[in-house]
């Protein structure tokens, strides 16, 4: 028998909300917009990697400056806590 009132259909998922769309990364949220005293962290990157820096101790160095050491003294720090630093790195 209809009642002549609105029927409650089951909700779609077709369209999810934007967070569900892609997947949780593990890790602490990233922002394109980071600024340190060196310049924008895409650009710090970019030159860390053409000196040689691997994924891993990119990220270490970017921990380091985002407690607020300056990128010398991050990549001073990385290079000691890894053992190791790249070929091309530059110490004096």
């Amino acid at each position: 028998m209809d009642c002549g009132g609105p029927r409650h259909q089951p909700v779609s998922n077709r369209f999810l909300p934007p967070e569900q769309l892609s997947p949780h990364r593990s890790g602490r949220p990233w922002s394109a917009t980071e600024v340190f005293a060196e310049g924008q962290w895409q650009s710090v990157r970019v030159r860390l990697e053409a000196r040689g820096w691997n994924a891993i101790q990119i990220e270490q160095i970017h921990d380091q400056l985002r407690q607020g050491w300056p990128l010398a003294m991050a990549e001073n720090n990385v290079a000691v806590i890894t053992g190791h630093c790249p070929i091309k790195a530059r110490y004096s």
